[in-house]
């Protein structure tokens, strides 16, 4: 008779993956049964130390945080989140050696490229990607590489995914005053009408929400300059997982965490969103 061993082989794997993947559909579901952050962020920290953790390359290590991020949004499309951002590239990254500016510069041309044509993620899912950011600062190429992902997702509505590159979250609030300040001078706006709120309204991400939760992962537990004005009322998660390592439990984990605190954290949110009503409208002033 012939033998079942190389079959059984075959077959194990293949129940192993379908059960794995039954189960993660399972915990999707009763997650997305609860409170579900609007806007999700994330510093991706750790590729460096994962590279010399593995013996690595440390382009390798950035290699495979891009990877991790492409597999990190099918997890949180599926379970219904429908903003993201990310932390990929930070002004002050370029105060690292040249070498390694100019391959992160190289991999995040074929990683825009890539998203371009991205059938199973930006196209099924209909995700309109903005890059924010001092993108004069970009090689002409990337920057190039960016315009053109924007361009091609403008008309997509279901999910944005904001990556942060080039960025910093003081840059984004002086060029949001600095917009402000044009206009006033411009007369196309009065002075007495500047308040909070029309500040974010020049924000790089005022198509977005404000962040409910924030994850860093590596063990740092800092912003680094990091959506600073959008994530004033947000839930912040540090884990020590390194970002190339992050498995599906981990995010898990942190989205449990959220919706743990979600009650509260509600309220931190309404009373941001109350503190940005103009002065006048608040104190029952109006100007004329």
């Amino acid at each position: 008779a012939p033998s079942m061993v190389g079959a059984e082989k075959g077959i194990s794997p293949w129940i192993g993956s379908r059960v794995a993947k039954l189960g993660r559909d399972l915990v999707i579901w009763i997650l997305s049964s609860g409170p579900l952050p609007r806007h999700f962020a994330i510093i991706m920290d750790g590729n460096r130390r994962y590279a010399n953790r593995q013996k690595l390359e440390r382009q390798q290590g950035h290699v495979r945080g891009f990877d991790k991020l492409h597999e990190t949004l099918f997890w949180l499309l599926d379970l219904g989140i429908r903003n993201v951002s990310v932390y990929a590239f930070s002004i002050d990254n370029f105060k690292r050696s040249q070498e390694e500016v100019d391959a992160l510069m190289a991999l995040a041309c074929e990683k825009f490229a890539a998203l371009l044509n991205d059938l199973d993620l930006i196209k099924k899912y209909e995700v309109k990607v903005i890059v924010t950011g001092n993108l004069d600062l970009l090689p002409e190429e990337v920057r190039q590489s960016a315009l053109k992902l924007m361009d091609a997702t403008k008309g997509y509505s279901n999910y944005i995914l904001n990556i942060c590159f080039a960025y910093t979250g003081r840059y984004d609030i002086a060029q949001a005053i600095s917009s402000t300040a044009s206009q006033v001078r411009e007369g196309r706006l009065d002075s007495l009408e500047v308040d909070v709120g029309l500040v974010k309204k020049q924000l790089l991400t005022r198509e977005m929400p404000p962040i409910d939760l924030l994850l860093r992962t590596s063990g740092e537990t800092r912003l680094s300059d990091f959506l600073l004005w959008q994530s004033a009322g947000a839930h912040l998660a540090f884990i020590e997982t390194l970002w190339p390592d992050l498995t599906f439990w981990d995010m898990v984990r942190v989205v449990l965490e959220y919706q743990s605190v979600h009650k509260s954290q509600t309220k931190i949110q309404e009373r941001l969103q109350a503190a940005e009503k103009p002065l006048r409208q608040a104190n029952g002033v109006v100007h004329g």
